[in-house]
C-alpha cells in the first residue's frame, strides 16, 4: 500500500473520530439533566434570573393559583450545593459546613461540587438562605412548590416511585447530583422534591421530651428512605441542630414577577 493511501486512510480515521466525537458529544448535551438548569422556560414555569451571588442556579416562581395563601413566592429549583454554599463560607457569609472523616471528600473533591450541601444545621441553612435574600420555606411553601394544590401525591404526578422519578431506597447507592432527574420534576418545575436529601423547612413541632427544644420538620424524604416518605404530605422530624450526611436545603425567596423570563 503507498503511503499516500495510508496518509489519506488515516486522514479519513481522524476525521470520523471527530464527526463521532461530535455527534457523541452533541447528544450528551441534549439529553443530560443538566439542560434543565439553563434559563429557559421549563414545564410552562417563568424561570426567573437569580439572586446577585447566588450560585445556585435557577429560580422558580410559584404563581398565586399554586399557592394555598394565594401569595406568589419564588423557589431555588434545587437543592443548595456543595459549590454554592462553599463560596458563601469563601465570602465570609456561611458557617462551614460539618463534614467529616469519610465524608470530607464532599468538600474536598470538586467533582462533588454539583451535590447537595449536607452535614449543615438549620440555623446555618437559614444563614446562607438570609445572605441571599431568602428564608427556608415553610412546610407549606414547600408542599406548594412541589405541586400540594394542583393534587399531586408526588411531586411528579400519581405514578409510584422509581429509579428515573427520585433517588430513594438506596437505589443510587448514595447521593447524585442535585437536580439531576428531570423526569421527577414537580408540575411547576422544581427539581428533587422526592428524594435524594430531605430538606430542612421552617416549622417545628414540639419535642416528645419537653425538657429539649423543639424539632424541625424536613420534607421530601432522602436517598435512602422508603417511598411513603417521598409523597408531598409526608414529613420528618430531627434536631435542627443536628447536621447530618442526609439533610439538604433550598431557600424562598419574595416574589418579584418583574425579574422573571416568560
Amino acid at each position: 500500500m503507498s503511503e499516500k493511501r495510508i496518509n489519506l486512510l488515516s486522514a479519513l480515521s481522524w476525521l470520523a473520530l471527530i464527526i463521532a466525537a461530535g455527534v457523541f458529544s452533541a447528544l450528551l448535551y441534549k439529553t443530560s439533566p443538566y439542560r434543565l438548569l439553563r434559563p429557559y422556560p421549563f414545564f410552562g414555569a417563568a424561570v426567573a434570573e437569580t439572586e446577585s451571588g447566588n450560585a445556585n442556579g435557577r429560580i422558580i416562581r410559584i404563581p398565586a393559583h399554586a399557592a394555598r395563601d394565594g401569595r406568589p413566592f419564588r423557589i431555588d429549583q434545587r437543592p443548595i450545593t456543595i459549590g454554592a454554599y462553599l463560596k458563601c463560607v469563601q465570602a465570609g457569609r456561611c458557617a462551614e459546613p460539618h463534614y467529616r472523616g469519610y465524608f470530607e471528600k464532599y468538600v474536598r473533591n470538586p467533582f462533588f461540587r454539583s451535590f447537595p450541601v449536607t452535614y449543615v444545621a438549620v440555623s446555618e441553612a437559614q444563614q446562607y438562605c438570609a445572605a441571599h435574600g431568602g428564608t427556608l420555606p415553610t412546610a407549606a411553601q414547600w408542599e406548594d412548590a412541589a405541586g400540594a394544590q394542583l393534587g399531586c401525591r408526588y411531586p411528579w404526578g400519581d405514578e409510584t416511585p422509581s429509579i428515573i422519578y427520585a433517588n430513594f431506597d438506596g437505589l443510587y447507592q448514595g447521593l447524585i447530583p442535585s437536580g439531576w432527574l428531570p423526569a421527577g420534576a414537580s408540575p411547576l418545575g422544581v427539581l428533587d422534591m422526592g428524594g435524594n436529601v430531605r430538606e430542612w423547612v421552617s416549622d417545628t413541632v414540639p419535642n416528645a421530651d419537653p425538657q429539649w427544644p423543639d424539632e424541625n420538620i424536613l420534607k421530601g424524604g432522602g436517598s435512602s428512605d422508603y417511598p411513603n416518605q417521598l409523597e408531598i404530605a409526608a414529613f420528618q422530624v430531627h434536631s435542627g441542630a443536628s447536621a447530618g450526611f442526609n439533610r439538604g436545603f433550598r431557600c424562598v425567596y419574595p416574589d418579584n414577577e418583574a425579574g422573571s423570563r416568560k
